[in-house]
């Protein structure tokens, strides 16, 4: 847990050097803090069973999986940040990402290569996770990644046995290793003009900042939460 924190607080610096600060809320670590993980994980369930229609959906949208987990964290009040690299599995990495590599593609931003001669995006392909405040990872498409390239894929995973966080057991994830935090990645890669995909997140980036803002209020004056 510790070596995490560490990790996390070093990416939170490395993406502030490179976003001249304007892309990372200045989420705080306090791993001392008390989080119902079993509550989060039971609502995440919860929500996703009403718009997915079984976890094989999951794979291959950690970014757009990361922003609902979000609005889910919002509605429970608890403070977070979307993390970005990669995962070490009990096989190898989950990515496979080079850190000096990957922080200079994303410096570089959104760039088009030619496939079978017509532009397409290069992609770079990092992990996208959610940390709590309390230094928790919470993942919920690795694991159901991991389950689709299984032997037994025919196999229903559920919901909820689909999310991944940290001190669960019998799973094949060993560490998430942060190396970006915060909105960087998806404003110079994902959201850039011509990738298209900014009205994906446009309303979660100001939504975000205004939640966390919110709950750093109510923190410090509890009394304007019955207003």
């Amino acid at each position: 847990m510790q070596n995490y924190v560490e990790s996390f607080q070093i990416a939170s610096q490395r993406t502030d050097a490179l976003a001249g600060g304007m892309s990372n809320y200045p989420l705080k670590i306090d791993s001392g803090l008390t989080i119902n993980i079993a509550s989060v994980v039971a609502q995440i369930a919860k929500d996703f069973s009403e718009f997915l229609p079984h976890t094989d959906v999951l794979p291959g949208q950690c970014f757009r999986i990361a922003r609902e987990l979000s609005y889910i964290l919002f509605d429970l009040g608890i403070r977070h940040t979307v993390t970005v690299g990669d995962i070490e599995l009990v096989d190898g990495f989950y990515v496979g990402l080079n850190l000096e590599k990957f922080v200079r593609d994303v410096a570089n931003g959104y760039r088009l290569e030619f496939v079978d001669g017509l532009p397409a995006g290069k992609p770079i392909e990092p992990h996208a996770w959610i940390t709590l405040e309390n230094g928790f990872v919470v993942d919920a498409t690795v694991l159901a990644s991991q389950h689709c390239k299984s032997s037994n894929p025919e196999e229903v995973l559920s919901f909820e046995d689909a999310v991944y966080f940290t001190g669960k057991r019998n799973t094949r994830v060993i560490r998430h290793i942060p190396m970006l935090n915060g909105f960087v990645y998806y404003q110079k890669v994902l959201t850039a003009r011509r990738n298209g995909d900014l009205q994906n997140y446009r309303q979660w980036y100001e939504d975000y900042a205004l939640g966390m803002a919110r709950l750093d209020l109510f923190r410090l004056a509890p009394g304007l939460s019955a207003w």
